[in-house]
């Protein structure tokens, strides 16, 4: 997790780099293109954003700490992960009434999250020593059998043809291949120190894990689960976004930096500098661009990705770190911490609007595929 410390607040990052749910322009209902959710970590609460008019909803209750969203692939439901309850919860979220449902004991330090492709299955990485993943069946809500792990798993992702499950476990250095079908645990994969975010190919043949303890980037082959040469990227390599030709991932470094890495031979291109403690990154529906947040830099940069230049940084709220784009690619929402709220920002012009408040520190923004997309825990 990364930490931003400010005189007001200590805010444990997490985002989310998923989807959210539909609801109508008023924020009270799905069925329309146009709503965002913010959850608020401090004040447990969810935030429904209009997009259609940039305004915020009445806050849902959604625990007493949560850390992650994810959205499920028709858009009906939000199921929020909160690890500051009594053993941790995940709380499903009608999107047609903005209604909580009851929440589903899992285990404790609840954090990411993913859904298999069907939405059949969400599976929540559960970071303790030893760690497991509590897989859920969405069609009741109840929570299966824990599956065994590595020690303190945080962020997991699942592959797009929904066979394998890859829990990246921060304490181990290794990465755990679960098969969906049993639910049953592979041997792990020695990877680097620290293994943080994990995202997998568009194809699905390989999956890069970024290992912050060793300044390097992981690719492991989906069909034999064994891992490749590690890719040195820099200092604290965290999120990873791969465009959608599956040409190249883009690893942002903490140190300061976004480093390309070409699929194709697993080559690091030039760094490219952002702003103070990058945190995660978007790419544009049209593939053109990159939007990074600076955590320190209250700001976000735009990267071309053809030239792999940085624009103009674009000041936004203090210690940003969620981040989305609209299915249309007109607007960036940015979730910043300090003073809490959601900044929109036009494509057209890479200018920031009026800052749309939220509750306590919001975390992470999750919304429909068909609305937008946006970073995650999940990897």
């Amino acid at each position: 997790m990364r930490n931003y410390v400010t005189a007001a607040v200590l805010a444990v990052s997490v985002l989310t780099l998923a989807p959210a749910a539909r609801a109508t322009a008023s924020g009270t209902g799905a069925g329309s293109a146009g709503t965002l959710y913010v959850d608020n970590q401090i004040s447990g609460t969810l935030t429904p954003i209009s997009i259609a008019t940039n305004t915020a909803g009445r806050p849902i209750r959604a625990g007493s700490s949560p850390t992650n969203m994810e959205i499920t692939p028709d858009g009906k439901t939000v199921y929020v992960v909160d690890s500051g309850g009594p053993g941790g919860t995940v709380t499903p979220i009608s999107t047609a009434t903005n209604k909580a449902g009851t929440p589903i004991k899992v285990g404790g330090n609840a954090y990411g999250a993913p859904f298999t492709p069907d939405g059949k299955t969400l599976y929540v990485a559960n970071a303790n020593t030893p760690g497991v993943v509590t897989p859920i069946s969405t069609a009741t809500n109840t929570p299966g059998k824990p599956i065994k792990v590595g020690g303190s798993p945080q962020f997991i992702t699942v592959t797009p043809n929904g066979k394998t499950a890859y829990a990246a476990d921060l304490g181990s250095g290794t990465v755990t291949p679960i098969s969906t079908a049993t639910n049953r645990p592979g041997k792990p994969v020695k990877v680097g120190k620290v293994p943080d975010w994990i995202t997998v190919t568009p194809d699905g043949k390989t999956a890069y894990v970024s290992n912050s303890g060793s300044g390097t980037v992981t690719p492991i082959s989906t069909a034999t689960n064994t891992p490749g040469k590690p890719i040195k990227v820099g200092a604290g390599p965290y999120a990873i976004v791969i465009t959608a030709d599956g040409t190249t991932a883009y690893v942002v470094c903490t140190g300061g930096t976004v480093v390309p890495i070409a699929i194709a031979t697993n080559r690091p291109g030039k760094p490219i500098r952002v702003g103070r403690e990058p945190g995660v990154s978007v790419i544009s529906p049209n593939g053109k661009t990159l939007y990074v947040t600076n955590g320190a830099s209250a700001s976000v940069t735009p990267i071309s990705i053809a030239t792999n230049t940085p624009g103009k940084a674009i000041k936004v709220g203090g210690a940003p770190y969620a981040i989305a784009i609209t299915s249309n690619g007109r607007t960036v929402y940015v979730a910043s911490q300090v003073p809490s709220g959601v900044t929109p920002i036009s494509t057209a012009t890479n200018t920031p609007g009026k800052p749309i408040k939220t509750g306590n520190s919001p975390w992470s923004i999750v919304c429909a595929p068909t609305v937008c997309r946006s970073s995650s825990t999940a990897g």
